[in-house]
């Protein structure tokens, strides 16, 4: 092995052992939801939770990436939307590193045709779940290979379809955290690529997904 791609490897490596270091996989609801736990639990599914220092060591703060269902064919769910929870996008407000979300449940409310889709999210996040929690890690994907645990932290999004940057309150992009594919989470029915972005000035934090 060439020095220079084993000293690139290495680093990659040291690299990967760093972010892994402050993600805690699948965490409990009780440490993600700041109020109505069981409310947020019933729509809201923690993925991961992530030590933002690994992005800017002065924030001392922890986020949370979710999977999150909503009804694309009930037109009624607009009437819970604002700025920054609406069409494929939601938003928390930060309290003590926990999530409140930023409008009514109502949001989450599904047609009978969607409840099928939802419940199988469901199922496959809770069996997805009790494996990691018996076993330490994910289970393979259907070719024996590892699953990502992410496919992004920092730097400039990859975005699916077009940039979509939320703007925070004050006017001032928000900073991109990570991205993930949730089909290795919550399997591949109602698999996206759902995007994390954090305003430390405004406590915000704002999901939203691309599907390809």
């Amino acid at each position: 092995m060439p020095s220079s791609f084993r000293q690139e490897f290495e680093l990659d490596l040291t690299q990967k052992i760093k972010i892994k270091n402050h993600i805690t996989l699948l965490p409990d609801p009780l440490m993600v939801f700041s109020a109505n736990v069981d409310e947020h639990s019933k729509y809201l599914f923690p993925l991961f939770s992530i030590d933002l220092r690994i992005i800017n060591p002065l924030w001392n703060e922890t986020l949370h990436m979710l999977d999150f269902n909503e009804d694309p064919y009930n037109i009624k769910t607009v009437e819970t939307f604002n700025e920054y929870c609406k069409e494929e996008m939601i938003a928390f407000e930060l309290i003590e590193g926990k999530y409140k979300f930023m409008t009514s449940f109502n949001y989450f409310d599904l047609t009978p045709d969607w409840q099928e889709w939802f419940e199988e999210t469901k199922s496959n996040y809770y069996r997805i779940k009790k494996y990691y929690n018996e076993n330490g890690s994910l289970p393979d994907k259907s070719n024996g290979e590892s699953p990502n645990i992410y496919e992004q932290i920092g730097g400039e999004p990859d975005w699916i379809q077009h940039d979509a940057t939320p703007i925070d309150p004050q006017g001032n992009k928000m900073t991109f955290i990570c991205r993930v594919y949730t089909g290795n989470y919550t399997g591949y029915s109602c698999a996206k690529d759902i995007y994390l972005f954090y305003s430390d000035s405004c406590n915000l934090a704002v999901l939203l997904y691309q599907i390809d």
